[in-house]
């Protein structure tokens, strides 16, 4: 398990790289929505379970337990002191990688807690001072003064909250098409993916390309909205840009929220606007092709099977007593009693070979000494030919080295399996490394040069053939500046920055005629709309 999730956190986050290297030209080339559907790929492999394959072949150690033995060494140390262990006392280790997964598993907790409950405090406090609203789609929609633009929240309870200046602020078309952007977010479930997102995140709390990451899906999110309104209605294109423009100082106020007009991606999702009028079936291509990438990676970096099936051979168990076929059988009582047993011999002839039942005739006799007349029996060493097993006392089954070598042996088996689990997780390491090796080759036979170099050609070309209102072309440009200075053509910037200006002097307009204000409260809206107007003009002015 531990295994598995580290290979999952290292390979979703190469993808994660893959898929913000390819995300522009994909998006030039063949829309917003292709590049949003890209990010399937690190989300998906995170959950991916392991592919079952060959078990690793590891070398078979049996490992053989004597009975016998065992049994007696525990009647000996119940009749006998504890004995001095035969080993060093080990040494206490300390399980680091126990240690990490604990951390690992508290920060991602705390992340996705804190995270959680600044969205519940936003819209509790959004909620608590919004009006009552109306329906729209089956989502309810409401004005709150806490939100500065519109957006989308709620996955079970779904609602838009709109600006209490809504009506005054936008047209009747710019109010619209907020409404669609934010309706398309519910629609096209981006509020799920958010909160998988978020729970994805959690998981790469210490990881900076994760968050980098999760800053870019949220603006290809945005964009693959827009391009989902305008694709319903490719003529309000104008109205929309100016929608977005008006709502550009709303920020995101919590990571489970969608936002029409994020300031910080405002310049590039303009410049999409231009390229949202792409054909169904290039559209349709790029959905195609963000597939069979999301397939591609997930084969690559799919893991094998690291728990396989255990290499260890079966124990082979001794009998607790070795006995062959002889005309007298002796075994020995609880109290030292001797039983003969002549009779049973001639009853029990139905083995094929002439045997008793349950008796090995292979197996080696355990080493028994001979019953001195009195005093303790030394231990006799094993010899070659088994002879009949004589009467013995219950007290002189084992020595201690006897007892010695059972803790040896056991000892050895332990450090046998210990052996075989270590080569199984090497194997297994040694894969997750070639199936990454595999993966980073296959981006490398990228061209990702070509491919930037194309789409910028291909997107300079069309925003000159659709951009009316651009400013000619600076001597020496590059491609990128040539896109960005096309690409504020599309848009008359100019026209979009006069219209700010003269709503915002409006407003200025109303507050100086308000009489129901006082002159701390004029004072402080005047001072607010005039920072506003020039923020306005320096953004126009870029």
């Amino acid at each position: 398990m531990i295994g598995w999730t580290i290979e999952a956190l290292a390979a979703s986050t190469l993808l994660m790289l893959v898929v913000l290297a390819v995300r522009g030209p994909v998006a030039r080339r063949f829309g917003a929505q292709a590049a949003y559907l890209l990010w399937l790929l690190p989300a998906l492999r995170m959950i991916l379970p392991r592919i079952p394959e060959t078990a690793v072949p590891v070398q078979a150690m049996p490992a053989h337990i004597d009975i016998a033995r065992l049994i007696a060494a525990a009647a000996l140390r119940a009749h006998q002191a504890p004995a001095a262990p035969a080993g060093p006392v080990p040494a206490v280790s300390i399980d680091w990688l126990t240690i990490s997964l604990v951390l690992w598993l508290g920060g991602a907790l705390s992340y996705l807690a804190w995270q959680l409950g600044r969205h519940y405090r936003f819209m509790s406090v959004a909620l608590e001072n919004s009006d009552r609203g109306f329906l729209r789609g089956g989502i309810k929609v409401r004005l709150s003064p806490v939100v500065s633009g519109p957006l989308a929240a709620g996955i079970f309870h779904r609602h838009i909250l709109l600006p209490e200046d809504f009506e005054q602020r936008y047209t009747g078309a710019e109010q619209q098409l907020a409404l669609a952007h934010e309706l398309a977010h519910h629609r096209r479930g981006d509020l799920i993916a958010n909160g998988a997102a978020l729970v994805m995140l959690a998981l790469h709390w210490f990881n900076p390309i994760a968050h980098w990451a999760y800053r870019a899906f949220r603006a290809d999110q945005e964009l693959a909205c827009d391009a989902t309104v305008l694709v319903a209605a490719p003529e309000s294109r104008s109205d929309y840009g100016r929608a977005l423009i008006k709502s550009a100082a709303a920020g995101t106020p919590g990571a489970a929220t969608c936002a029409l007009g994020p300031a910080t991606e405002l310049k590039r999702r303009i410049t999409m606007i231009a390229l949202s009028t792409r054909s169904r079936a290039r559209r349709l291509a790029g959905a195609a092709i963000a597939t069979v990438l999301v397939g591609l990676g997930l084969g690559l970096t799919a893991s094998g099977s690291i728990a396989s099936p255990s290499r260890i051979a079966p124990a082979s168990v001794k009998p607790i007593f070795h006995v062959q076929a002889q005309p007298h059988l002796i075994m020995v009582a609880d109290k030292g009693g001797v039983v003969t047993d002549d009779a049973d011999d001639n009853n029990n002839d139905d083995n094929d070979n002439g045997n008793p039942p349950n008796v090995d005739p292979d197996a080696p006799a355990l080493p028994v000494p001979p019953v001195p007349p009195a005093g303790i029996v030394p231990p006799v060493p094993p010899v070659p030919v088994v002879a009949p097993v004589p009467p013995m006392p219950i007290n002189g089954m084992l020595s201690r080295e006897d007892i010695r070598a059972i803790h040896d042996a056991a000892r050895e088996a332990a450090q046998q399996a210990r052996q075989q689990s270590r080569e199984a997780r090497r194997v297994a390491y040694d894969q997750a490394r070639q199936a990454g090796e595999m993966a980073r080759l296959a981006v490398a036979n990228v061209d990702f040069a070509k491919l930037s170099h194309d789409s910028m050609v291909e997107a300079r070309t069309e925003l000159e053939r659709d951009c009316k209102h651009a400013q000619p072309a600076v001597p020496g440009e590059t491609d990128g500046q040539a896109i960005s200075r096309l690409a504020m053509g599309c848009v008359d910037m100019a026209a979009i920055g006069r219209e700010v200006q003269e709503e915002l002097r409006k407003a200025l307009d109303e507050i100086r005629a308000d009489k129901n204000l006082s002159e701390a409260e004029r004072a402080q809206a005047l001072a607010a709309v005039s920072r506003t107007r020039t923020e306005m003009a320096k953004k126009f002015a870029q």
